[in-house]
């Protein structure tokens, strides 16, 4: 209807998210759109867009640097998967081949999980595009 696309709508809207002086960066062009959309579950946003800016990262080393104050807990309650042999190494080396990200595949007695991991929105489009055969 706008013209734009379903994801760049969502990432724009996420932005809103972020404190209003870092939406201030951005307005005012200190800041990109990319840069500050590693910055949405960051702990303190500001501080981490002020390193952004004053170091001049690029927007890799700004989710590098974000991701560095987030580390996730493992959950305990998973279930340990069974280990993996040179067929699932090398199936989830193909996989990773063909989609261009990280995939792990983990098998266990009930079953299997098949995870690729994404850092953006566009890559998550990306999947759902190769999964469905149609844009989003």
């Amino acid at each position: 209807m706008i013209g734009k696309s379903r994801s760049h709508v969502a990432n724009t809207l996420r932005l809103l998210k972020l404190p209003e002086d870092v939406r201030g960066m951005v307005a005012g062009g200190t800041l990109t759109a990319g840069h500050a959309r590693t910055l949405i579950t960051a702990d303190d946003p500001a501080a981490l867009a002020r390193q952004i800016v004053d170091r001049g990262l690029s927007v890799r080393e700004a989710e590098a640097l974000s991701q560095q104050r987030e580390v996730a807990p493992k959950r305990k309650s998973e279930p340990e998967s069974a280990p993996r042999n040179a067929d699932t190494l090398a199936l989830e080396r193909k996989l990773a081949d063909a989609l261009g990200l990280t995939v792990a595949l983990n098998h266990s007695e009930r079953g299997g999980r098949v995870e690729i991991r994404y850092k953006t929105l566009e890559q998550l489009d990306t999947i759902c595009e190769r999964l469905t055969g149609r844009p989003n």
